[in-house]
């Protein structure tokens, strides 16, 4: 059922509404506005930190509301629900409104449209200048959106920095709500990459793509980033990076594998995903023996200095892992699959390449082969405590005993992995395994197993 203002007092949660009235009657509800125009109401709610609320009333009388709190429990906030009780007591002749057909309304956004034709070009002028003179923001933003081709890395870079400012607090931290609220502004002007990246206008794209990932990054660690939305941005860039490099020529090529892998070998971003994005982006670009050089060089500074430092075991083997793997890919595109397979055997303590050893196994038919191999991982992984990888080695075997025929190894192997999981694929293979006759008893001995 849709939420209107007849309705909301039945549709959110007797305890979200009690708190709401509750934020009304301590006064934490801060400016209170009503868009005639758009029909909506906005409004900043004094909780854990400031939230921002909007409340739009739909055609159908409907309302579309939204918060900025992290609320995770139910469609409406507490916050939510001070901001409906608000515009009950202080607009209570708007309850009955009944919304007008969007299409036959003049909104801002047209008025302005209006305004701006039938001003002459030295007002226009005047008035952005006046208004880029105090908003330093809109300032670099007119800049990047007007170039003609001039503007620098750095004036990429202060548009970006313009967004991190605008969210942080009085101590200079990112708090969840600033994180949110940086991360829309960086997105704007992600869109106006793909639009460059389309036009060709490539040194754009990739000089936005190269402010957000470098701004971005090293601010994510004085920052709420729970939401994921600043993450997000650095991502994107990775990804428009990785769509300029394909259209890019020799020259713009060059400068950007230099990028990647001087960023990519760099701790502070190979600790994220995106760092190691970058690598791959490299490793794409790798076509002479220099470049291959110089990205083996970047991965053995980045193997040397893992191998340093005594960290989590477990994250260790996962960049461990990654180096080889980016290794690996250079290995076959310039040596062959002899020299691949060699490099895979040399490599087998790390579980990701013991895998795909197993699986080159597996399709090869050497099926002896992949379960010493399969056999190694699980008692491996079983004495480092590590179950996740012990499943996907059993994932292996019962796929390679299946290929075998070996219906007692299989029913073994299967059970063995149900009883980790209970998921259903492992349950599936046990059901077509089985003999029918027996199927029902062995379901009553897998539950009591489970049960203990």
């Amino acid at each position: 059922m849709s939420l209107t203002f007849g309705n909301f007092k039945q549709i959110i949660p007797s305890q979200i509404l009690a708190r709401g009235r509750e934020y009304l009657r301590r006064g934490q509800i801060l400016d209170l506005t009503f868009d005639e125009e758009e029909l909506v109401w906005e409004a900043q709610v004094e909780g854990t930190e400031l939230y921002d609320v909007r409340v739009e009333l739909k055609s159908n009388s409907s309302l579309d509301c939204s918060c900025t709190c992290p609320y995770e429990f139910g469609e409406h906030c507490k916050h939510i629900a001070a901001v409906l009780y608000a515009i009950e007591e202080n607009f209570p002749e708007q309850l009955d409104l009944k919304p007008r057909k969007r299409a036959t309304r003049q909104t801002r956004h047209d008025k302005l449209r209006q305004r701006l034709e039938q001003t002459s070009r030295e007002q226009l002028v005047a008035v952005l200048l006046d208004l880029t003179a105090r908003d330093r923001e809109l300032l670099n933003q007119l800049l990047i959106r007007l170039d003609a081709g001039d503007a620098k890395p750095t004036d990429y870079r202060r548009v970006v920095k313009d967004a991190l400012r605008a969210g942080r607090g009085d101590y200079g931290y990112l708090d969840y709500t600033g994180s949110q609220r940086a991360a829309r502004k960086i997105d704007e002007l992600l869109k106006q990459v793909e639009r460059w990246l389309d036009s060709g206008e490539l040194h754009k794209a990739i000089s936005v793509c190269q402010a957000v990932i470098d701004e971005v990054t090293p601010a994510i660690a004085h920052a709420d980033d729970s939401s994921g939305s600043l993450g997000g941005c650095i991502s994107t860039a990775v990804m428009k990076l990785a769509d300029a490099a394909e259209l890019a020529d020799a020259v713009e090529r060059d400068a950007l594998f230099a990028y990647c892998l001087e960023r990519g070998r760099h701790k502070d971003f190979y600790e994220w995903d995106w760092g190691w994005e970058l690598l791959d982006i490299a490793a794409e670009m790798v076509k002479t023996p220099d470049q291959r050089a110089r990205f083996t060089a970047a991965l053995d500074d980045i193997q040397a200095e893992v191998l340093a430092k005594q960290q989590d075991p477990f994250f260790n083997r996962y960049k461990l892992e990654c180096v080889a793997l980016l290794k690996l890919a250079l290995v076959e595109k310039f040596d062959g699959p002899a020299a691949a397979r060699e490099f895979l055997n040399a490599h087998l303590h790390l579980d990701k390449l013991r895998m795909m050893a197993i699986e080159r196994c597996l399709d090869e038919g050497a099926l002896d082969e992949a379960l010493r191999l399969i056999d190694a991982g699980i008692q491996t992984n079983q004495e480092r405590r590590l179950p996740g990888l012990v499943d996907q080695y059993r994932e292996l075997q019962v796929r390679l005993l299946q290929q075998r025929g070996d219906k007692t190894a299989l029913i073994a192997a299967a059970r063995a992995l149900w009883l980790a999981r209970c998921d259903d694929n492992s349950f599936a293979v046990l059901k077509q395994t089985m003999p029918a006759a027996e199927w029902p008893a062995f379901v009553q001995g897998l539950i009591q197993a489970a049960q203990r």
